[in-house]
């Protein structure tokens, strides 16, 4: 992965901002536990997946020449103008169909930069959906939601007391997390961590050997022992990357 202060051939013979490239061997070319807020820490962890790297590729190229294109067309509404920031820029955002379900995000920053310009995180979770009665368009009570994977909906009936309402949910949703995603995620994971989790994916990203990451990071000489270990940090650091905590 890379910063942001100097310039750099990566993403397909793109310039990018790098700053110092961050080297699993180096604990010092890492965020420190306290030195990033959690936008930043989740963005460390999200821009190493391979699947949003893989989405960056698909969607900036052709989000750059439609800007460019609006740009250039005198057609194009003066009041929708706004200047256009290329690929490597911090302020550049990838526009991808349900990004915001996906990531979190309403447009994909260049993973290459380690601090993107106005970079916010939005949760679908959460948020609260009224039914509107039987004459609502003809659609009676029936609701229809779309959600996608590791999400769930939940029904509640407000003319009823909802502390037994919330409570049964409460203890449904444990048990299908529990389930789902192998246990229960409510207590939150240390920060002090994290710059181990993120040493661990750049290494195993390279193709360093499980042993000999656990022999460099961890000191451990046993072989059987150090490998043991990196798995079970590796599939914690994967875990965060698809469900950081909040």
């Amino acid at each position: 992965m890379r910063g942001n202060s100097r310039l750099s051939k990566d993403l397909n013979g793109q310039q990018v901002h790098a700053g110092v490239e961050p080297n699993w061997m180096d604990g010092e070319t890492y965020p420190q536990p306290e030195s990033l807020n959690d936008t930043f820490w989740r963005w460390e962890f999200l821009r190493r997946r391979a699947d949003y790297r893989q989405d960056w590729e698909k969607y900036y190229q052709s989000t750059y020449e439609y800007d460019v294109a609006c740009a250039n067309d005198p057609k194009y509404p003066t009041r929708y103008r706004k200047k256009v920031v290329a690929p490597d820029h911090p302020a550049f955002k990838a526009r991808m169909p349900n990004s915001l379900e996906k990531y979190h995000l309403s447009g994909l920053p260049n993973p290459a930069i380690s601090k993107p310009w106005m970079m916010s995180f939005d949760s679908n979770y959460g948020r609260i959906y009224f039914g509107q009665g039987p004459d609502w368009l003809g659609g009676g009570e029936e609701t229809r939601l779309c959600l996608s994977e590791w999400h769930v909906a939940a029904v509640f009936d407000l003319k009823k007391p909802l502390s037994p309402q919330l409570e049964k949910v409460k203890i449904d949703l444990l048990e299908w997390q529990e389930h789902q995603v192998g246990r229960n995620l409510d207590r939150r994971k240390s920060r002090d961590e994290w710059p181990l989790y993120l040493r661990v994916l750049d290494g195993v990203e390279l193709g360093v050997p499980f042993r000999e990451i656990g022999r460099r990071l961890l000191d451990i000489q046993e072989d059987d022992i150090a490998e043991a270990r990196l798995a079970q940090l590796y599939k914690q650091a994967c875990q965060i990357s698809l469900h950081f905590p909040s």
